[in-house]
């Protein structure tokens, strides 16, 4: 589920402890489990894990303090109570969760207006991923956002990415990896990006087709009446957005962009459609967007590329391949 705001935080900090496990060896007796602890949600008695005793266990509270740490390396000229959490997504039982961190105002020493054509302001994100579960390890990645809109992406280059297992002094490993990352250059790098999109025109004919293979959404074979219509429903749903974008924008790349990030960031459910083919969660899709900004701006440089050819049939392998091969994404 997706909050926001104090609603977001109030569901997720709920407080955890570590306690011994057992076994009922015969009846009636409880014998302790050697190297196990179990991790509970002490509000509602539940189990969320069992784990090593040797796992570190990070509550919430303290994994938001950490991204707290980063974002002020990150930016020097910011302050830790200017850093607000503006949303969280988190399973129904609190095993995970992520929360979305942006600054109120402008972070000083870069010019976010990265569009010249449409001087729109884009402005920096951080989010933090941590479990009570061991399904996924605490990360902070860092995005950008459409200051109008709240549309954002994740940017792909794992520098950036800081990913550590529940083990040692976390603080100290985080914010030596986030010293090493040089966030000027992702931010010259997602200027750069953008800045060719707003002169490449793309019918809006062309946006649902492209969003879909952009995303990795599919129209299953053999599907039922039922679901025949929900897919009807997903594509009306795509074209609505792809022509507010366009009204705003233009028919322009910079448009589509903003489609793919719209739909990323508030992808439809089931209840909207009928039944939803979006199989990725939010996180995933921001990814794919950032993965498929740096994609196509690097081709849209390339003197042969066909942007013509690309929409009309927009395969991945036909964009500049970040790392390795063409249309795949490797991580370093």
């Amino acid at each position: 589920m997706i909050y926001s705001g104090e609603d977001g935080l109030a569901a997720v900090m709920f407080p955890v402890k570590q306690v011994a496990v057992f076994a009922e060896t015969e009846t009636g007796r409880l014998d302790p489990i050697a190297g196990k602890k179990a991790i509970v949600n002490t509000d509602s008695r539940e189990v969320l894990s069992v784990v090593s005793d040797r796992y570190r266990l990070l509550e919430n509270r303290e994994a938001l303090e950490l991204a707290r740490k980063c974002c002020i390396v990150a930016f020097p000229n910011t302050a830790p109570a200017h850093w607000s959490v503006f949303s969280v997504e988190a399973a129904l039982t609190g095993s995970y969760c992520r929360m979305d961190l942006t600054h109120d105002g402008d972070v000083l020493g870069y010019d976010w207006a990265f569009s010249a054509e449409t001087q729109d302001r884009w402005t920096p994100f951080v989010r933090v991923t941590n479990s009570y579960n061991r399904t996924r390890t605490f990360s902070v990645h860092f995005g950008f956002e459409r200051w109008k809109c709240r549309n954002g992406m994740i940017d792909w280059e794992s520098i950036i990415r800081i990913q550590c297992d529940h083990t040692g002094d976390i603080g100290k490993r985080i914010e030596r990896k986030i010293v090493e990352a040089k966030f000027e250059h992702l931010a010259s790098r997602f200027k750069r990006s953008l800045r060719p999109l707003g002169e490449k025109e793309v019918p809006v004919e062309r946006f649902r087709s492209v969003i879909l293979s952009v995303l990795q959404i599919h129209k299953p074979k053999g599907l039922p009446n039922d679901r025949q219509e929900s897919w009807r429903n997903l594509e009306g749903y795509i074209d609505g957005v792809s022509g507010y974008f366009v009204k705003e924008l233009g028919a322009n790349a910079y448009a589509l962009l903003n489609a793919i990030t719209e739909f990323a960031t508030r992808p439809p459910s089931a209840d909207l459609l009928g039944y939803s083919f979006v199989r990725r969660q939010r996180h995933t899709l921001q990814q794919l967007a950032g993965i498929w900004l740096a994609q196509f701006s690097g081709s849209l440089r390339r003197a042969d590329f066909d942007l013509d050819a690309y929409l009309r049939d927009p395969s991945p392998s036909a964009l500049r391949p970040l790392n390795g091969p063409a249309g795949r994404f490797t991580r370093r």
